[in-house]
């Protein structure tokens, strides 16, 4: 009886193995793909599709922190050739912008949840027009700062 519990783990060990070697893999593609983009408006607007697919997410958005580095800004597609900045401010109101002033990883189960969005700073709240706007109902969000690894400096979010 162990040698059949034992063989049925081993099989799921490999079946995760793989996984995250195929995970690794892919996350190197990636990796090397935004290496080889000029700025990181084309990593915005060009590798947004894989990222997504990397992590079984629905949606992307990467912020870049502005010039005067009192807004995070973000391009958005409008067009086959044009976009618009969506630009936020530093500031607890929205949960990119919060992420950026926190430089704090933050996991939300549901947007749409008051109390969840106040259990991390009262005035936090969901900017639900892009919803509004798109039909799209997003649920969750995984939102993580970007910093150099050296000065800890925000260089933006995603």
């Amino acid at each position: 009886m162990s040698a059949v519990l034992g063989t049925a783990q081993d099989a799921g060990g490999a079946g995760d193995v793989a996984r995250r070697l195929t995970f690794f893999k892919n996350l190197q593609t990636v990796t090397n793909n935004i290496h080889a983009t000029a700025n990181i408006d084309e990593i915005m607007l060009e590798l947004s599709q894989d990222i997504c697919t990397l992590f079984n997410a629905d949606r992307l958005t990467i912020y870049s922190v502005s010039e005067d580095k009192t807004s995070i800004v973000s391009k958005v597609k409008t067009g086959l050739n044009s976009f618009k900045d969506l630009r936020l401010p530093i500031a607890d109101q929205s949960i990119a912008g919060f992420v950026a002033l926190s430089k704090k990883l933050a996991n939300i189960r549901d947007v749409y949840d008051e109390a969840e969005l106040k259990s991390h700073t009262p005035s936090l709240c969901f900017l639900q027009e892009v919803d509004k706007r798109t039909g799209y109902r997003t649920k969750q969000m995984l939102v993580a700062p970007i910093t150099d690894a050296h000065s800890g400096e925000l260089l933006g979010v995603v």
